[in-house]
């Protein structure tokens, strides 16, 4: 069983390219629903390779491929999805369309 978790981290560790950046980005939300959302948000743009938002700290952890995106663009996809990132805010009309358990503005 070792070998083959071994096995596995080697083939995970090989998958990413050596060129990927990690970076987290601050965005808003309030329940598992925005997890889902923002996270497929993030790895539907190019060259995001791993998203996972962490609902305790509203950070967003990402593995990207500098080559084909930033940081920049990646949040705008977040908040064309209806979330406030530290860069970029959601347009209201957005906003005001996600579900009542999804709304983290005051």
């Amino acid at each position: 069983m070792t070998t083959s978790d071994s096995q596995h981290n080697g083939e995970h560790m090989q998958q990413g390219a050596q060129n990927e950046e990690h970076a987290m980005l601050g965005v808003k939300g309030s329940c598992e629903m925005c997890k889902d959302r923002i996270e497929k948000a993030a790895k539907s743009v190019d060259g995001v390779t791993f998203a996972s938002w962490d609902l305790e700290k509203q950070e967003l952890h990402m593995n990207f491929d500098p080559a084909k995106t930033n940081l920049e663009a990646i949040s705008k996809v977040i908040a064309a999805a209806g979330h406030d990132t530290d860069k970029d805010k959601a347009e209201q009309a957005v906003y005001d369309a996600l579900p009542s358990c999804c709304k983290y503005r005051e």
